[in-house]
């Protein structure tokens, strides 16, 4: 009935404008299309546009977030090639660090060093270990006589052991002496390293050393 009613004064409004001079109608037409057009945009490309200017908004947020996860990524990248590189470093360090089984071969390599060079050990006694946080230092008093060139060979070989073998606190004084050699006695003292290994097995084995007698005691106390 309304819809009618509105059609019906449509048509009233047509009718009129149909009935005014003909200038006056080529003169309306513009302003009819103007107000056309502007029912247009207000109903139809505003909302529109506030849309797409919605979307364009939510695309630069998704844009500037992809960029974080991005350089999250390689950041990341970069800090697991970092870790990788330092872990190479460590076990390389750890080469050079004997373990418990290795350390008396370590030491008879030296001693076979010295050897090899001419040299005669008077004494090579290994002293108390010092614990460091994840290896210890293991020194050895030494003492040795032979002549310049063996001892220096001595040290140039020392030097190019694959574990790290470091010489000091020398004292050298001349041992003997005649026409065509000097023969040197050398005090000092070799440090090497040793890799402490985890405590936690030999730990627990001591522990369950330790309970084993008072299990025993509960055992004969229960038979009795």
């Amino acid at each position: 009935m309304a819809l009618d009613l509105g059609l019906d004064k449509l048509q009233g409004q047509l009718d009129k404008f149909a009935k005014l001079p003909k200038p006056y109608r080529i003169a309306a037409i513009p302003l009819i299309a103007m107000l056309v057009l502007g029912g247009y945009a207000w109903l139809f490309y505003q909302p529109a546009r506030v849309e797409l200017q919605a979307a364009q908004a939510k695309e630069r947020d998704l844009e500037r977030k992809v960029s974080e996860v991005r350089a999250i990524v390689a950041n990341l990248a970069a800090f697991e090639q970092e870790i990788a590189d330092l872990e190479q470093e460590l076990k390389q360090a750890l080469r050079q660090l004997p373990d418990s089984k290795e350390l008396p071969g370590l030491l008879t390599d030296v001693s076979s060093l010295g050897k090899d060079a001419g040299l005669e050990f008077t004494a090579f006694r290994p002293q108390d270990e010092i614990s460091r946080d994840f290896y210890a230092e293991v020194p050895i008093e030494i003492e040795f006589s032979g002549d310049y060139h063996d001892i220096a060979r001595f040290f140039d070989k020392v030097s190019k052991l694959p574990r790290i073998v470091n010489v000091s606190e020398l004292n050298m004084e001349i041992a003997s002496q005649d026409a065509e050699t000097t023969r040197l006695r050398v005090k000092g003292e070799a440090t090497t390293f040793r890799f402490i290994e985890h405590q936690t097995a030999p730990a627990a084995a001591a522990a369950g050393n330790a309970r084993k007698p008072a299990n025993a005691a509960a055992a004969r106390g229960g038979k009795s």
